[in-house]
C-alpha cells in the first residue's frame, strides 16, 4: 500500500505544480517594478496567450514576424501544459477520493508524503536557479528546437521579459507551490484518521 500512497503523492504534487503555474501564469506578466512599453500591446499579447480562442495580430503590427512565430509557439505551448493540468488534476482528486473511500485511516499519507516531494522539488528549483541562464537556455531549447526564441536584444520581446521576469516567474511558482504543499501537509497532521503508530509505518 505505500507505493500506492506515494505514487497518487507524485500525481497531486504535479497537479499542485502545474495549478501552481498556472495561477502564476494567469496573474504574473510582466518584472516587479518594471515600466511597460506599449501597455496596450503588451495586454493583447496575454490576451493572445491565454485564451483558448485564438484572435489575429491586427493590432499587434509592432512584432516583427519572427516574434509573431515564437508567441504562437508559446500559445501552443500553454495550452498542452493546461490541458495536461486539467487531466492530472481529474486524476489526482479521482485517486485521492478513492483512497479516502478505501482506506479512511490512512489516505492522509498522501499529503505527507507530498509534502517531502515538493521539497525535493523545491531543492532541484534552488539548484537550477544556481545557474540560471544556461537552465534557460536549455529549457528553450528542448521547447522550441526551430529555435523560434533567439531575438536580438532591441526585441520588444525581450524588453517585456527580460531574464528577471523568468528569475521572478520561477520564484513565485516555487513559493506557492511550497505553501500549497505544506497547508496540505498541515491537514493531515491534524487529521484525527492519521496517527502515528498507523499501519503503513509498521
Amino acid at each position: 500500500m505505500r507505493v500506492l500512497y506515494i505514487l497518487c503523492a507524485i500525481l497531486f504534487s504535479l497537479a499542485i505544480l502545474l495549478s501552481s503555474f498556472e495561477l502564476t501564469l494567469f496573474l504574473f506578466h510582466s518584472p516587479i517594478n518594471s515600466d511597460i512599453i506599449e501597455p496596450k500591446a503588451h495586454s493583447l499579447t496575454w490576451i493572445y496567450l491565454l485564451k483558448q480562442k485564438y484572435i489575429t495580430f491586427i493590432d499587434l503590427d509592432i512584432f516583427t514576424l519572427h516574434e509573431k512565430r515564437h508567441l504562437l509557439d508559446v500559445k501552443r505551448l500553454f495550452e498542452k501544459i493546461y490541458s495536461i493540468w486539467i487531466i492530472l488534476s481529474t486524476l489526482s482528486i479521482l485517486s485521492i477520493i478513492s483512497l479516502y473511500l478505501k482506506a479512511k485511516k490512512s489516505f492522509f499519507l498522501v499529503f505527507r508524503y507530498s509534502f517531502f516531494i515538493g521539497l525535493i522539488v523545491t531543492l532541484l528549483s534552488i539548484f537550477i536557479a544556481t545557474d540560471f541562464l544556461d537552465s534557460f537556455k536549455l529549457l528553450h531549447q528542448l521547447l522550441f528546437p526551430q529555435h523560434s526564441w533567439l531575438f536580438p536584444n532591441d526585441s520588444i520581446l525581450i524588453e517585456w521579459f527580460p531574464l528577471s521576469y523568468f528569475q521572478e516567474f520561477l520564484a513565485i511558482i516555487g513559493s506557492v507551490y511550497l505553501i500549497l504543499i505544506y497547508i496540505t501537509s498541515k491537514v493531515a497532521d491534524k487529521s484525527p484518521l492519521l496517527t502515528h503508530d498507523n499501519e503503513v509505518f509498521s
